[in-house]
């Protein structure tokens, strides 16, 4: 099974291709030459020596001939993995919690999310700070790390936040930057966490221009993660934000996921293993460059395309599963024993090493391998395309309910649920729980009782499954029959 050709402009995660009977290979993501069996593909000389490193790469690669026989479709899986340096290294945490408080968060919604934002400070070590900010038509500073604290912990003025209001969420995320500007350092991982259940409709409101205050601040090392709540919020500006500023973009259905939601959050962030992960592919002469089957921004570079992958957690791997097409071997030909080269791969941004340093670092892949009629096909890979492909399917779902098309939305998730339950991989529990998931919402849409949530629903486990959020998706998925 092949998936379709995708336009280079939906770029967002890669996966890399497996080789002949050694498929994998496996470096670590250090300034020291990498050590790799003569593979036809292997990382080239790296900038550096020495330091152990705690991150490391897996390449694999399959191919088969095209359609009209003039060329080769590969397809390549990079996964990046990484590992916490010790607890007693790890990086300091920088926070700023910015809550919602407008009068639609009132009753359980913003005792919920209160309550998880107070659980997460608890979690906090010493050498941790964090602000917290709440906002309706105005912004009020609950807590400020750069001032010495009062006689209330945080977590108890958290859960003295009271609803009223309208909701300027601008306001309360520059309040939240300026805080963190304050008291960032070279060594600690900002992160503003902003939460909540509406629209934009104070301050600045433009999509566009929020997401460029959160670019602008990934640049001065604040990031931001954002946080929906219930069927109002829009979620694409909070995945705009999100994107933008190189954190995670989060979904809360119901009350009793704020603990989860907010929990996963820390838990990366107390996992980090390299902050501002890039890919940058390079199509080698004459080869084409398909698309990548993820989710993650990116943007146009000479020769190629960067992917901005965001922070690497040890609990979250980072994956990019790239397609290529490739012309006929004798008019491309010219690497070592008859291999094709098909691209370069440059892995780039700055780890955390064993001792809580943290060190720029980059590894350049190239990809290259002996082409045949015979074709190499990798499970890993072709499992990994049939989840983005029902991921694709959730979206354009989506998209078409949207435009009142239910007949078309419903058919979609019909068709990726039939394609997954008649997979080689249709024993595993997850991929079963894919295809009941898929056939209830398919079932939902035919009887037209979709609504607003079950859009975000939609939308969310898209998103989960092209960044690899595996222990999130536990959390949001729906029990049986909902």
């Amino acid at each position: 099974m092949w998936c379709g050709r995708v336009a280079p402009a939906d770029v967002s995660e890669i996966l890399a291709p497996p080789s002949d009977s050694h498929s994998e290979i496996r470096c670590a993501f250090t300034r020291a030459h990498c050590q790799t069996p003569a593979l036809p593909f292997a990382p080239e000389s790296p900038t550096n020596t020495g330091a152990k490193t705690t991150t490391n790469t897996t390449l694999l690669l399959d191919y088969r001939a095209t359609d009209n026989a003039d060329g080769f479709f590969v397809r390549a899986l990079l996964t990046i993995t990484g590992n916490a340096p010790p607890s007693e290294n790890r990086t300091p945490l920088n926070l700023a919690l910015v809550l919602d408080r407008s009068g639609s968060m009132r009753g359980e919604k913003l005792g919920a999310a209160c309550s998880a934002a107070a659980n997460l400070v608890r979690r906090l070590s010493p050498d941790d700070k964090v602000s917290v900010i709440a906002f309706d038509h105005e912004v009020d500073v609950i807590a400020d790390a750069s001032l010495p604290p009062g006689t209330k912990s945080v977590a108890d003025q958290i859960l003295d936040i009271h609803a009223r209001g309208e909701t300027n969420l601008s306001g309360g995320w520059l309040r939240g930057r300026e805080l963190l500007a304050a008291t960032k350092t070279e060594r600690s991982a900002t992160r503003l966490v902003l939460m909540t259940d509406g629209q934009a409709n104070n301050g600045i409101t433009d999509r566009a221009q929020l997401a460029r205050l959160c670019a602008t601040a990934r640049e001065l090392g604040i990031t931001t993660s954002t946080i929906g709540f219930g069927a109002d919020y829009d979620e694409d500006l909070l995945k705009a934000m999100a994107d933008s500023g190189g954190g995670n973009a989060w979904y809360i259905e119901r009350t009793d996921q704020a603990q989860d939601v907010f929990g996963e959050e820390l838990a990366g962030l107390l996992s980090l293993s390299a902050q501002n992960l890039s890919v940058t592919v390079k199509p080698a002469r004459r080869v084409e460059f398909v698309g990548i089957l993820n989710d993650y921004p990116s943007y146009p570079v000479p020769g190629g395309v960067r992917v901005e992958l965001g922070d690497l957690y040890a609990r979250e791997p980072r994956r990019l599963l790239i397609e290529f097409i490739v012309p006929g071997v004798p008019s491309v030909s010219g690497g070592p024993a008859g291999n094709t080269p098909v691209a370069s791969l440059i892995v780039s941004g700055a780890v955390l090493l064993p001792d809580g340093a943290v060190e720029q670092r980059m590894a350049t892949f190239s990809v290259a391998r002996n082409l045949d009629a015979a074709g190499h096909v990798e499970p890993m890979i072709e499992r990994e395309v049939l989840l983005a492909k029902a991921a694709h399917a959730r979206d354009e779902a989506a998209k078409h309910r949207e435009r009142g098309e239910i007949r078309e939305s419903s058919q979609l998730l019909r068709e990726a649920a039939a394609e997954l339950g008649s997979s080689a991989f249709a024993g595993e529990l997850d991929l079963q729980d894919q295809v009941r998931d898929l056939e209830a919402m398919a079932e939902r849409m035919r009887e037209e009782a979709i609504d607003g949530r079950d859009i975000k629903y939609l939308k969310q486990r898209a998103y989960n499954q092209r960044r690899g959020k595996a222990g999130y998706e536990r959390s949001l998925r729906r029990p049986d029959g909902e």
